[in-house]
């Protein structure tokens, strides 16, 4: 047995009284009790099945179950839809698995990066002289496959290194069907070619704004996709600037949640003069901004499976009033639906906006520049939709810090927030900037919460089932898993108690 580590489950203030009564401190007032619950690799409730060493071969709840049999039929019948077009051809413009990712594709991809650069294209004798295909899916929520293309060509008596990051679905993998319904790929290739490029013009001649769209957002340099549910999207690979995902487990720290905080602000800032220019152009030329890539029945039904897991695992915590209060407020089909309602909600405001949709620690990187400040770059753009910034901010917080962090910084941060806006709008917009005031920006971050929550839960479940995952298999770092998923599990549980949530919504 490995040791253990505590983890303390604070409860809401609302709670405290009921459950767990009060305890005097000096000073005569009172503090909260705190419950201490003990976790190790066999003791935490997602790692409950796994001990070490004699389990290791026994396998567990994995993140994604097997497809059922009407999901496999559907799949097939996409398949085929697949190699129709493929059976005149060797050479595929989308690849449908990484083993599909040639030389003479990568060399295409070479030439369209070329291109963007105004650099003449490789000539048709180029060699490539070294190519290597790595996974590096971070997220176990990603609706893609991940891998990291490293390229070495040999032209003209030189040598030329080339580094991209392409995202494709497989086949078989059940995701596809989520595409297919909601044209995911497609829309993802118009936030990237059409809409993004479009915000940028807005603020054309300001060089610090227009450096968020080369700097902070992927430089995406190929996209293709078909009406059977495959796609590819290739970005330069942003790594190789200095960039790395955020690495410690108990989620992002304040200087991390600022830098963010501040490329967003103006981000959105710019969303809300485009929006207010042009609002019924965009609605007509990019409609998917208000609707919902995960609003399917396919995704409800799964977010339903998130909710009913993430309730079994409060039932691990002494508190039968934190699975009463979820059940009351959160879950069930009314759940799923009412949090889809909540990510898509607009507000008659200068933060009615476009926004990322899914702004949390596994879609950004960071570096330090070379003044010393944190520079950050925001993925995985597919979600964008036209709805409250606030949205962003609420799930930002809520899945990627510490309850702590919350209660302790969330005035600096939510001020932070609020004058870059106003400072970046005041730039693109003066009239549309005299509407905005903090009071009501507070107000509507705190409506934001609750469908900013069960967003959450969703993402967090499904980290932890994959860390889960992870501890069935034969590895050396088992320990580091471990200690990975007591974090997120600690993270999980006191979403429920923070103070924003619980007095606005859980009352």
């Amino acid at each position: 047995m490995m040791a253990t580590t505590p983890i303390p489950i604070l409860v809401p203030p609302t709670l405290r009284s009921h459950s767990q009564g009060e305890s005097s401190d000096s000073s005569g007032g009172s503090s909260p009790r705190v419950f201490r619950r003990k976790h190790s690799m066999s003791t935490s409730f997602f790692g409950r099945q796994v001990s070490i060493p004699d389990s290791l071969k026994k396998g567990i709840t994995t993140g994604k179950a097997p497809p059922s049999p009407t999901t496999k039929k559907k799949l097939l019948r996409i398949r085929k839809m697949s190699d129709m077009p493929r059976s005149t051809s060797n050479f595929s413009t989308i690849p449908l698995q990484a083993s599909e990712i040639t030389t003479d594709w990568a060399k295409l991809i070479i030439n369209q990066l070329r291109l963007k650069q105004q650099q003449p294209p490789l000539g048709v004798d180029t060699a490539v002289t070294s190519f290597r295909l790595e996974d590096c899916k971070k997220s176990n929520g990603d609706m893609s496959t991940t891998c990291r293309m490293a390229i070495k060509v040999a032209a003209e008596g030189l040598t030329f290194d080339y580094f991209f990051i392409a995202k494709l679905l497989p086949r078989d993998d059940p995701c596809r069907l989520y595409c297919f319904e909601a044209n995911v790929f497609e829309k993802e290739i118009s936030i990237y070619f059409e809409l993004l490029p479009a915000l940028r013009q807005t603020c054309q001649g300001n060089t610090s704004l227009e450096r968020i769209f080369t700097r902070s957002i992927p430089n995406c340099i190929y996209g293709s996709n078909n009406m059977d549910g495959a796609g590819v999207l290739v970005f330069e690979c942003a790594l190789q600037q200095g960039f790395i995902h955020p690495a410690d487990p108990k989620g992002l720290s304040l200087d991390q949640v600022l830098a963010v905080i501040n490329l967003m602000a103006q981000f959105h800032a710019i969303g809300s003069a485009k929006v207010s220019q042009c609002h019924k152009q965009m609605k007509l030329r990019h409609p998917y901004l208000l609707s919902n890539v995960y609003s399917s029945p396919t995704m409800i039904e799964g977010a339903q499976n998130m909710f009913s897991i993430y309730r079994d695992f409060l039932q691990s915590v002494p508190d039968p009033r934190l699975v009463a209060m979820f059940e009351r407020h959160c879950s069930g089909a009314e759940g799923a639906r009412l949090m889809y309602s909540c990510l898509r909600r607009q507000v008659d405001s200068p933060f009615n906006t476009v926004v990322h949709g899914e702004l949390w620690e596994k879609n950004m990187l960071f570096r330090t520049g070379e003044e010393g400040q944190l520079d950050c770059v925001v993925l995985d753009w597919k979600n964008a939709k036209i709805a409250s910034a606030t949205k962003d901010l609420a799930f930002l917080l809520l899945s990627s810090t510490t309850n702590e962090l919350r209660t302790e910084s969330l005035e600096v941060i939510l001020r932070q927030y609020y004058d870059t806006f106003c400072n970046t709008l005041q730039l693109l917009d003066t009239e549309l900037c005299q509407k905005v005031t903090y009071e009501e920006f507070f107000e509507d971050y705190k409506m934001s919460t609750k469908g900013a929550f069960m967003q959450a839960v969703c993402c967090l479940v499904q980290e932890m089932q994959f860390f889960e995952h992870q501890l069935s298999e034969d590895r050396e770092d088992l320990q580091d898993i471990a200690d990975t998923l007591n974090a997120f599990e600690s993270r999980a549980l006191n979403m429920m108690n923070d103070v924003i949530l619980t007095e606005q919504h859980f009352n």
